[in-house]
């Protein structure tokens, strides 16, 4: 019997030694949140990967059976053998908790195997890396003691320091961190300015409640806590000054805690655009292996902007001259992913710099002030505009007490105020302007609607009045361009179109040499529309409508004023309507770059990375005129310009001169889509997909947001200062080759 009992007792033990749960285990990085490994069972039969997924309630998931365990030290793949608690290639609705939990089995790992990665082959975000298999040891490094980021213990509560694995965030400025040893109970870190190489010491002290005791280069210790104020801290300022616009570089820098390279990108973008004269010269932003980035651009004036990481946006407000420093949690991305909502906060965004509170205050506003598209779409298509006005009123109200309530939380700022109450009018006129903007079309669909018919009275546009279209700091909205593009082409302006046919009738207009004709349409066109502004709103051409007509200028003297003596006397004529010196000389300035006495016909790249990555696209096509499409399957007008082309293409094709290039993203043009339509409409074509950065970096080289875009390449390798699009290719192709093919 003693025998027995030990035999059993032996086999016990071995099966014990043979099965390992690992709970809870550590990871280094993700690429989503929707599937949490819970725990992880090794038998050798299986291994059993716990999931506790979340997401929307109601909304699906689905596990295809594809997913695999890699063993990060060999590489060698295990494969997914079943699952338990769900059906593999079935939906998995969420219910109304958004939780679920299943049980993904995979082949037996060998016992050596110590860290390995879950990679599902078919999704972006269900990657997990560097699963540790094995007791997290206890931690020795003593820098992980006062890892994360600090802020003032005060009534402020500002984010004076950021302590991360190999840099320090402190006044502002990156530094790499060169040294971390412990004297006692203290932790002494010396750290180097990445700007200028400078040094910085920092002593801290970690007390037993969870702050810490922190002093820089042996000043005297100050008391610092891991979390930040609800409110934040409000500089009092007394508003924009007679200094709004200038001219003068800005610093974005920061650190995304939870990066790595593995994650699928490297950079992200900013989109930015001069709205004065309508010019947009995005910066790419990239990230470090080490998860801090930093880009520089220039400011004609303050502004509230988003920067673009990864499809999310984080507005941030810079002034000219400014270095704004942002802290991001790459949790928080991945939560705001996973609820699938644009809008889903962000809470340990950090923002340090001279005028951090307005950052936050940008972050607040995106919330604010939205009336629902589906709302607006059913009113364009049911409502007259009297009825909308009705509609409105209770939302316009709601917004004010709202205002109200954020002008009061800032209160020591004007600069705030200014920027709450000119977000939310601005956000009411694009709402107003935005209601007329379909109805004539939904109207030309359906014949019988008698709400379609009605059309707005004078009445209507009474909100114009109520719009700070004077106020320069209006120029800081985040959502301006927006605002200024309605604004400038609103239903009452349509009469001037109107005003112009009249004109064309004319028998004497007609008699007139054509450069004439076309200087006196615009003349007439200008001053008509400034006739109806004048009438709409309460200030004579205000500054807005400044902007509008200053913007305007680069289409009129780009496309419809060919001779320099036409665009002065236009000039003169919009110039009696600037009162802004600033417009006024931003418009001499445009004439100049426009219209010059002597225009080059081509210019030379500047060198750095993005023309590198331009010449090794274009450099099997040395020694021939290149016309250059950037585009996107995801792209409707794209596809539009391709395939209105697609004759002329084969007309030119294998042409001894010339050769059409077409250049787009793997994120903006997926592999399958990719692949089909350039099956079926580019076959042949020399057809470039660069990665997300790449591309980034060929809208940074040639300055442009929004797609499709064209260049034209000359056979030295110079770009074309001529415009040439789709609409007028075949004319150019017929001026530089003639009928040759």
């Amino acid at each position: 019997m003693k025998k027995i009992f030990c035999c059993l007792l032996f086999l016990l033990s071995g099966l014990l030694l043979t099965a390992q749960t690992i709970e809870n285990p550590t990871f280094k990085a993700r690429n989503g949140s929707i599937r949490n490994i819970t725990r992880i069972e090794r038998t050798p039969e299986c291994t059993k990967v716990y999931i506790h997924a979340i997401f929307r309630p109601h909304w699906w998931i689905m596990e295809d059976g594809d997913s695999y365990l890699e063993d990060a030290a060999t590489g060698k793949r295990y494969a997914q053998t079943g699952a338990e608690g769900i059906q593999l290639k079935e939906k998995i609705v969420m219910p109304d908790s958004g939780t679920t939990d299943f049980v993904l089995l995979f082949e037996p790992l060998p016992k050596e195997t110590e860290t390995i990665h879950l990679i599902d082959p078919n999704g972006n975000e269900s990657n997990t890396y560097d699963i540790s298999l094995v007791p997290a040891p206890k931690d020795k490094q003593p820098l992980k003691s006062v890892e994360g980021n600090w802020f003032a213990d005060d009534t402020q509560g500002r984010w004076a320091y950021g302590i991360y694995d190999s840099l320090v965030i402190a006044n502002n400025r990156l530094y790499d961190l060169k040294e971390c040893r412990k004297k006692g109970k203290r932790l002494i870190l010396a750290a180097q300015s990445r700007a200028d190489g400078s040094s910085v010491t920092l002593q801290l002290t970690p007390r037993k409640d969870g702050s810490c005791l922190i002093a820089l280069d042996g000043g005297e210790p100050q008391r610092y806590i891991r979390t930040r104020p609800d409110t934040p801290a409000v500089e009092a300022d007394n508003g924009y000054g007679d200094d709004f616009f200038r001219s003068d570089s800005v610093c974005l820098q920061g650190y995304l805690d939870g990066y790595d390279p593995r994650l699928g990108f490297d950079s992200g973008i900013l989109y930015l655009e001069d709205n004065i004269i309508g010019q947009e010269y995005p910066v790419v932003v990239p990230i470090r292996p080490d998860g801090s980035f930093q880009c520089k651009f220039v400011l004609q004036h303050p502004i509230c902007h988003n920067l673009l990481l990864n499809n999310n946006w984080i507005p941030y407000y810079a002034e000219p001259g400014d270095t704004v420093t942002l802290y991001l949690s790459w949790e928080d991305l991945m939560a705001r992913s996973r609820a699938r909502d644009n809008s889903y906060p962000l809470p340990h965004t950090a923002f340090m710099g001279r005028r951090a509170d307005l950052s936050y205050l940008a972050t607040t506003l995106s919330k604010y002030f939205e009336y629902p598209y589906a709302k607006q779409d059913k009113a364009q298509k049911t409502l007259t505009p009297a009825q909308f006005q009705e509609e409105m009123k209770p939302v316009v109200a709601q917004w004010q007490q709202q205002a109200d309530s954020l002008c009061r939380l800032y209160a020591p700022s004007q600069k705030a105020a200014s920027l709450i109450r000119n977000h939310m009018n601005l956000q009411k006129g694009r709402y107003f302007l935005d209601f007329q903007l379909m109805r004539s079309f939904y109207a030309q669909q359906d014949s019988t609607n008698q709400a379609l018919k009605v059309q707005p009275d004078a009445s209507y546009y009474h909100f114009l009045k109520e719009i700070p279209l004077d106020e320069p700091s209006a120029l800081a909205d985040l959502s301006i361009g927006i605002f200024i593009n309605r604004f400038e082409f609103m239903s009452p302006l349509s009469a001037a179109y109107q005003d112009q046919k009249n004109m064309q009738n004319d028998e004497a207009f007609q008699a007139l040499p054509s450069d004439e004709k076309m200087l006196r349409l615009q003349l007439r066109f200008y001053e008509k529309k400034d006739s109806i502004i004048n009438s709409l709103c309460a200030t004579p051409s205000p500054l807005l409508w400044q902007v509008a007509c200053v913007r305007n200028l680069r289409s009129t003297l780009s496309n419809v004023l060919k001779r320099r003596q036409d665009a002065e006397v236009f000039l003169s004529r919009v110039e009696k309507t600037l009162t802004h010196p600033y417009l006024r000389a931003t418009a001499r300035n445009l004439l100049d770059e426009l219209c010059p006495e002597n225009r080059p016909a081509s210019y030379q790249l500047p060198e750095g990375k993005a023309t590198d990555i331009f010449r090794r696209i274009i450099a099997p096509h040395a020694g021939k005129v290149l016309f250059v499409d950037f585009w996107a399957t995801t792209c409707g007008p794209c596809r539009g310009g391709i395939q209105a082309t697609a004759d002329l293409r084969k007309q030119y094709r294998n042409h001894p001169e010339f050769q059409f290039v077409y250049i787009t993203s793997e994120t903006e043009s997926p592999e399958k889509s990719y692949t089909d339509y350039v099956e079926r409409h580019l076959k042949g074509e020399a057809c470039y997909r660069l990665t997300d950065t790449e591309y980034k970096y060929m809208r940074q080289l040639f300055q442009f947001n929004g797609i499709p875009h064209y260049v034209v390449v000359e056979k030295d390798g110079s770009i074309s200062t001529e415009e040439v699009g789709t609409h007028n290719l075949a004319d150019f192709l017929k001026r530089r080759f003639g009928d040759k093919q």
